[in-house]
């Protein structure tokens, strides 16, 4: 699997973390309505489907266009909600319609369509999607535990794979970016809230952190599809 396709498929697993209660609470718990209008606002006026570190990817304009234009469409109408209706429910229950537009695009594509659910998620101060993304995209059983993924994954790993991760069992939220760092060296692709190394000797591998606010989300996303994750 190329490179960038790795990244996106942590990317991707990273937000299915988030929708299976990894993450601590979103920043748009306790905005007014007026504030969230605002971040809507704003969402809507960034330009969307953008070449990115995390998304490599130069679509054909009318096509961005496209994809833009369904993301705005589904932004408009949340706004458009009345405070009342503002609710986790009716909220995801308007994501469904998009996801299904989604189906048929390429993977790298809805890996960054589901970012943009993220956003929205957190500007209703939505924790989680109770597996609503994970399952349209991974098919991930929303009912599995991180605990039940994480034994599968151990079991999986090698007794190299295995010697890494013992460690890095120390990381903490505050010293899990320089420890990766002093092990693994500078990472292959880092953002702000995503960092992502590749080992030298298994490159099929993937090692990643999500930072959100003091929220810090270890993923290992292994070469047979296992994923091990742990929130610092």
């Amino acid at each position: 699997m190329p490179t960038h396709s790795r990244r996106a498929l942590l990317l991707s697993t990273l937000l299915g973390a988030a929708s299976l209660n990894a993450w601590a609470r979103p920043a748009g718990q306790g905005m007014t309505p007026d504030e969230r209008r605002e971040a809507l606002g704003r969402f809507i006026a960034k330009k969307k489907f953008v070449k990115e570190p995390f998304y490599p990817v130069d679509l054909d304009e009318p096509d961005r266009l496209r994809y833009e234009s369904w993301v705005n469409q589904l932004a408009h109408a949340l706004r458009r909600l009345a405070p009342s209706r503002q609710t986790k429910p009716v909220v995801l229950g308007m994501f469904k319609p998009v996801m299904k537009k989604f189906d048929t695009a390429e993977v790298e594509d809805q890996d960054r369509f589901l970012l943009y659910l993220d956003e929205l998620m957190e500007i209703f101060g939505i924790e989680s999607s109770d597996g609503l993304l994970s399952q349209w995209r991974h098919g991930v059983d929303p009912r599995a535990s991180m605990e039940a993924r994480n034994a599968q994954a151990l079991a999986a790993m090698t007794p190299d794979q295995r010697a890494l991760l013992d460690r890095l069992q120390g990381m903490t939220a505050t010293n899990a970016e320089a420890t990766l760092r002093s092990v693994l060296g500078a990472p292959q692709s880092e953002t702000e809230v995503l960092k992502v190394w590749s080992l030298p000797n298994d490159p099929a591998s993937s090692l990643g952190l999500s930072i959100r606010g003091h929220a810090v989300m270890f993923i290992w996303m292994l070469p047979n599809g296992h994923v091990y994750g742990r929130r610092l």
